[in-house]
């Protein structure tokens, strides 16, 4: 009996070691670059407030992408890019983990904003979340780095109340 305890231990012992093997060839692997100087894998981009995960092939981000903050350890965006650019949808969350807003439908802008005749380089449509999960506000933003940085309201934009009632609309050009 004791031999077949001493065999299982050795088996489990050599399991988790392999494991712990396995885990560091793939923390060795992430921020690489591929023959031609290019980004390629998992990047890892670690700041003084956040800590990035962006997966990338031949220099262009593609795939999935998120943030944690570092304070907290808690997810504040997650989404998909291709070629550099927003796909599928784009999600924020506050510090205490609510969804803030999602962004989907990305595509190449081409309306200007009257103000400062400025046209950027992309637009999304946008909803904005109450902490209770009620929509707060809806409509396109045009953009050039990030939704959630420097963009702007377009179009048809509806404002509801924390009940989910319509409260306003308002058009931007």
């Amino acid at each position: 009996m004791e031999k077949k305890y001493l065999i299982i231990t050795l088996l489990m012992l050599v399991l988790f070691n392999q494991t712990i093997i396995s885990q560091k060839d793939y923390a060795d692997k992430t921020n690489q670059l591929n023959s031609q100087g290019q980004k390629e894998g998992l990047w890892v981009e670690d700041d003084e407030n956040d800590i990035d995960y962006i997966y990338f092939h031949n220099g262009e981000a593609n795939g999935m992408f998120y943030r944690i903050k570092k304070c907290n350890n808690s997810l504040t965006w997650f989404g998909e890019l291709s070629n550099g650019e927003y796909v599928g949808t784009y999600y924020i969350f506050s510090d205490y983990g609510h969804l803030i807003f999602a962004c989907n439908n990305f595509t190449k802008n081409t309306d200007s904003i009257s103000l400062s005749n400025i046209v950027p380089e992309s637009k999304c449509y946008c909803i904005n979340y109450y902490p209770n999960g009620f929509v707060e506000s809806e409509g396109f933003l045009l953009f050039s780095d990030s939704p959630s940085f420097d963009s702007f309201e377009y179009g048809e934009w509806k404002y509801y109340d924390e009940n989910g009632k319509l409260t306003e609309t308002k058009v931007f050009k």
